[in-house]
């Protein structure tokens, strides 16, 4: 005995209905770090170097933290290098002056 297509169609709109599940762990230190920018940014306005803002986020208060050096914290905020300014540099010093 096959399956209806009423019983899929309605399956269908069930599953369509269903919300995401909501996240419990992030994959990585950079994705974490990056949720936490804004508060990082505050820090960083505030007079706290990339060192002193790696040593806190090292304990959450409950014994969880993220380990890593201020110099690895500054490579994940720092903004992201396009390429269309690499190939223009390229391009630049490729080019014969006339």
């Amino acid at each position: 005995m096959g399956i209806s297509i009423d019983t899929i169609e309605r399956l269908k709109t069930k599953l369509q209905t269903v919300p995401p599940k909501p996240r419990t762990v992030v994959k990585s230190n950079k994705e974490a770090v990056l949720m936490l920018r804004a508060e990082i940014e505050q820090l960083r306005a505030n007079g706290h170097d990339w060192n002193d803002v790696a040593e806190l986020l090292k304990d959450d208060g409950q014994g969880s933290g993220i380990t890593l050096k201020g110099s690895t914290l500054k490579s994940f905020l720092a903004a992201p290098k396009t390429a269309t300014s690499k190939r223009s540099k390229k391009a630049g010093a490729n080019m014969p002056e006339l």
